[in-house]
């Protein structure tokens, strides 16, 4: 019997040793599957409710941002600042009371023009929501890659013109005190006490996206040209812009006709794009204050560019950036 027991000992002894390495071995593939499980439903529930993925289109944010580039937005309003790059739907300009269409006509706006509507004849659409033709003068992205949902696509099957959000920049945020025509300061800005700074440097030579100028060939449109660089500083914020050639018209701010400085408190955020002259139909300049409603959330990083399109620039610095 001594015996007997000591031998199924020794027999028992190698199993439980095999089985507690198979356990163990188990144990280890079963715990990299749900660490794999649990940060792939993390990475989507992530993107879907916090930050996406979006790509450019246009060079409206140039040179920071050029067409084609992409981006990651982090959805919602908090912690929005002055200098933020942000995404928004533009506002459509009000309509006008029938009273004051009954008096004077106005002349027509070449920003709106009449799409199908009731029987009665439809509203005016806002170009700046349902743009027709190419979109080369603006930094768009489209509305599917920050909002994809069932309704979304539905009313995008019913739309016989494309919808686009827009990439800006924050130069004023809700109850902020801006000062417009401030003489010698850039775009006579003024935020909260501090003047809006801008200092030219170099200039840089760029691939810009958009149609060749008249009499210019196609395939000059394609190569580097150069366009006149400077850095702006808000605040503690620092980017570099593309200057425009003609001062700032604030014609839907609706400020005052005095042309001196003109204090107010922002009713909401006031956005321009970083390529001044090629973004101006499209920003606080043709649409006013813009909602906080409007805004679908902030750009804050930059995953790839291309570098060819900046030959000037460190081809490092159109990788992966962090932006301001």
């Amino acid at each position: 019997m001594f015996h007997r027991r000591k031998r199924d000992d020794d027999d028992d002894e190698p199993r439980g040793r095999r089985g507690r390495g198979v356990s163990r071995e188990r144990s280890f593939s079963t715990r990299v599957a749900y660490c794999v499980l649990v940060g792939g439903a993390a990475l989507i529930v992530t993107r879907a409710s916090l930050a996406t993925v979006i790509q450019v289109h246009g060079d409206g944010m140039a040179p920071t941002i050029l067409d084609g580039e992409s981006v990651v937005m982090v959805r919602g309003t908090w912690g929005i600042e002055a200098g933020d790059m942000v995404v928004y739907d533009p506002t459509p300009p009000r309509p006008l009371p029938e009273e004051a269409c009954d008096e004077e006509a106005p002349e027509a706006d070449p920003r709106r023009s009449p799409a199908p509507g009731p029987s009665d004849g439809g509203a005016a659409v806002d170009e700046y929501r349902a743009p027709q033709g190419e979109l080369h003068d603006v930094s768009v992205v489209d509305v599917d890659d920050v909002e994809s949902n069932w309704e979304r696509v539905r009313e995008r099957g019913n739309r016989a013109r494309p919808r686009n959000f827009r990439v800006g920049r924050v130069l004023a945020v809700p109850g902020d005190t801006v000062i417009f025509n401030e003489p010698d300061v850039a775009l006579g800005l003024v935020v909260n006490g501090s003047a809006l700074r801008q200092k030219l440097d170099d200039p840089i030579r760029l691939v810009l996206s958009g149609k060749p100028a008249p009499g210019e060939d196609a395939r000059d449109a394609d190569s580097p040209r150069l366009r006149t660089l400077a850095w702006e500083t808000l605040g503690d914020t620092r980017y570099p812009v593309l200057v425009g050639g003609a001062a700032p018209d604030w014609a839907s701010m609706g400020l005052p006709e005095d042309l001196g400085p003109i204090e107010v408190q922002a009713d909401g955020y006031l956005i321009l794009a970083d390529n001044r002259d090629e973004g101006a139909c499209c920003d606080s300049r043709a649409l006013g204050w813009v909602s906080p409603e409007s805004l679908r959330g902030e750009v804050v990083l930059r995953l790839a560019g291309d570098p060819g399109a900046a030959p000037d620039s460190d081809p490092r610095s159109r990788g992966l950036a962090r932006l301001p």
